[in-house]
């Protein structure tokens, strides 16, 4: 599809929604059914310069792939039955392969297990159609590929931000916690740094929009396990909202958008990523909650799931282990590796100002080695997921 600029843009597959690139409606994709959304590994392509082409339909073979985006898994999509005529048949014949492309952290095995009894009922050779999780257990899955997107896509989308540099005079603030949208098991790890007021030492922010649809039984911790935490979580809740900035809640979620204090007159970021069991599946899954402290020179914690640390050890970044504990990450049990967390968060915030400072100090090679990294061309990141894509033939 021609954009208004004269470039092409490529539609997206399975889309039902109208839209022209470059207008309101073309970011709409995502909220509609199917969720099928425009592919941003074209436009990391096209950033970092990775080549590709694209092929008319008579001419694909078995290394042309057919690329879905996701927003959202929806497991009630008979994903065949969308398909133009003749794409299913090229796929079927092995001369053309399927892209799920998706950057959320849902259980690969269940998806897995959906696409793969589809590809029964359909008869579509199993291993024609391939996915792209961003949740790292899906690495021992057959015709399944990780990727950590969002190290990509915030990469890309704050590129026009410049990056806060190292600097080691004595800030402020201990601590930055921010906290967008409810979930109860956040509101707990904030209610144990509020309990005693060292909210007040930090940059601590909790949104007012609790209505997220979950109830106190949805929550990986088990939260009676530690005395009053399901009571101070119920006070702490009704004392919202705590501000850390003066943004608004859609701002909070521009990429484009954000505090330099947060990291430049605070010591450390505890990081509550999107999900601390990553649907049941063991994987870990991050997001830009974490590149945000690495692009801009700041030590963490991360509250996620099991092996965050190991995964971006694993990408090339170092995780202040000559400083901090990081031995939570190694704990499979969501209630015991948030245990290990807060007690890890808490000993730290309780550092004086000086402790802190020579803490951060000590932490000055893995910092400017973590950002440096962040910011490099991402161009080879895509390459090996190409790779391995294309090696799984």
């Amino acid at each position: 599809m021609k954009a208004p600029n004269g470039t092409l843009k490529p539609y997206p597959n399975l889309a039902i929604h109208n839209a022209q690139p470059y207008t309101d409606q073309w970011r709409q994709f995502s909220t509609n059914y199917p969720f099928s959304e425009p592919v941003m590994l074209f436009e990391y392509m096209d950033h970092w310069h990775v080549p590709y082409e694209f092929v008319k339909f008579k001419d694909t073979d078995n290394n042309t792939f057919y690329p879905i985006a996701l927003s959202f898994f929806d497991f009630s999509v008979e994903w065949f039955k969308l398909f133009p005529v003749g794409v299913l048949d090229r796929v079927k014949d092995k001369k053309l392969r399927v892209l799920f492309y998706y950057s959320e952290g849902d259980n690969p095995d269940v998806i897995n297990e959906h696409l793969t009894r589809q590809c029964s009922q359909w008869s579509v050779p199993r291993e024609q159609v391939l996915f792209v999780s961003a949740n790292s257990a899906c690495k021992d899955i057959p015709y399944f590929f990780h990727v950590v997107d969002d190290e990509l896509v915030f990469n890309f989308r704050n590129i026009k931000c410049d990056p806060v540099q190292y600097h080691d005079r004595y800030r402020s603030k201990k601590f930055t916690a921010l906290v967008r949208m409810h979930k109860f098991w956040r509101a707990n790890t904030m209610s144990k740094i509020w309990e005693h007021g060292n909210n007040q030492e930090g940059y601590f922010g909790y949104g007012n929009e609790i209505d997220s649809g979950e109830t106190e039984n949805d929550n990986p911790i088990s939260v009676d396990e530690f005395g009053n935490l399901r009571e101070l979580t119920r006070l702490f809740l009704k004392e919202l909202p705590f501000k850390a900035d003066n943004l608004s809640s859609q701002n909070h979620n521009n990429h484009l958008m954000g505090v330099y204090d947060h990291f430049t007159n605070s010591y450390l970021n505890i990081v509550l990523e999107s999900h601390m069991d990553v649907d049941g599946s063991d994987g870990a899954f991050l997001t830009e909650k974490t590149f945000k402290p690495i692009k801009n020179a700041q030590p963490f914690i991360i509250f996620g799931g099991p092996h965050s640390l190991q995964l971006l050890r694993n990408l090339g970044y170092r995780t202040f282990d000559n400083v901090l504990d990081g031995s939570y990450d190694n704990i499979k049990d969501t209630t015991r590796r948030w245990e290990a967390a807060i007690n890890l968060t808490l000993q730290l915030i309780n550092l004086n100002n000086k402790q802190l400072n020579d803490m951060y100090r000590s932490c000055h090679d893995d910092l400017i080695h973590n950002q440096t990294l962040f910011l490099e061309n991402k161009k080879n990141r895509i390459l090996k997921l190409l790779e391995d894509i294309h090696e799984s033939n």
